[in-house]
């Protein structure tokens, strides 16, 4: 492994005392992870902030790949559908990431009293709001459809909604937003947990409860159940053994793909994803003039 720093929020973490972001002391724990990042993040020329269940499966990459000097927060589409991640997120250490990791973290107490999907959702209003001042228009009718979700239906409506703003831009200033398959990390069961060495540096989902024991066989690169994974390692982690340099990783072979057979099956999933927004998309007037109650 590389020696790099490893700091931890389990809920109860605080950096000093009395720990508070903004104004506010109390917060819902999605977005108090920002808060927490936003204060470990002058400590550090960089982080790397990411959810509880993304786990390296490739230790021969580096998080320097994704580093540019002009770009100073850097997210990325999750594949499995029109998102842009809110669990994880790279930052430099700078005044501007510094403030709007900040902000981020308190953008809970402007959420609607709606399904609103935590972070999840805020994420894509949050950055419209800071990156397209001269689009008020169009993001007031993408707010009145998200004060009006009701479901993960409409949130995917909502979101389709915003994501018209984005286009098909990657950068913005100094936000980057990169496109699926150009990230850190993707969702495992897209792939039942099949990675490529090739392609792979972290993977999404690896829920100590959600563990499966894979089936004997040849395992296809094709989509599984989402609450499902299975452990791409040969044995049980021993934690004594991960040090700095060590990336001599025994695997489950037949959790090994080629590059091409992971590539194929994440495109086909792309073509579903890209399908359903365009779905999602005629359903935005309707959730925008839906009658409350």
């Amino acid at each position: 492994m590389h020696q790099f720093s490893i700091c931890s929020d389990n809920g109860t973490y605080v950096l000093e005392p009395h720990f508070t972001c903004g104004e506010h002391s109390l917060f819902q724990k999605f977005f108090r992870r920002h808060c927490v990042t936003a204060k470990i993040l002058p400590k550090y020329s960089a982080d790397l902030f990411i959810d509880a269940d993304i786990g390296v499966v490739n230790p021969k990459r580096r998080i320097e790949e994704f580093l540019t000097e002009s770009i100073e927060v850097t997210f990325y589409d999750r594949h499995f559908n029109f998102e842009i991640m809110a669990g994880s997120y790279l930052a430099r250490n700078t005044p501007y990431a510094i403030d709007l990791i900040r902000e981020f973290g308190q953008y809970e107490f402007k959420l609607p009293s709606s399904f609103h999907g935590t972070d999840n959702g805020a994420i894509h209003m949050f950055l419209a709001e800071k990156l397209f001042l001269k689009s008020s228009i169009e993001i007031e009718f993408c707010r009145k459809a998200y004060a009006n979700s009701l479901n993960y239906d409409d949130l995917a409506t909502y979101t389709a909604c915003l994501r018209n703003l984005f286009g098909a831009n990657t950068d913005f200033g100094k936000i980057r937003i990169m496109r699926k398959l150009e990230g850190w990390a993707r969702d495992d069961w897209l792939t039942s947990g099949v990675w490529s060495p090739e392609l792979d540096f972290m993977l999404h989902g690896w829920k100590t409860d959600h563990l499966k024991v894979p089936p004997r066989g040849t395992i296809r690169a094709t989509t599984m159940n989402m609450n499902e994974w299975y452990s791409p390692f040969a044995g049980p982690i021993v934690l004594d053994r991960c040090t700095p340099g060590n990336t001599t990783w025994s695997y489950n072979e037949q959790l090994v793909g080629t590059r091409e057979a992971v590539w194929k099956g994440l495109k086909e999933n792309e073509k579903i994803v890209a399908f359903n927004r365009i779905k999602q998309m005629g359903k935005i007037h309707g959730l925008m003039e839906r009658k409350s109650g």
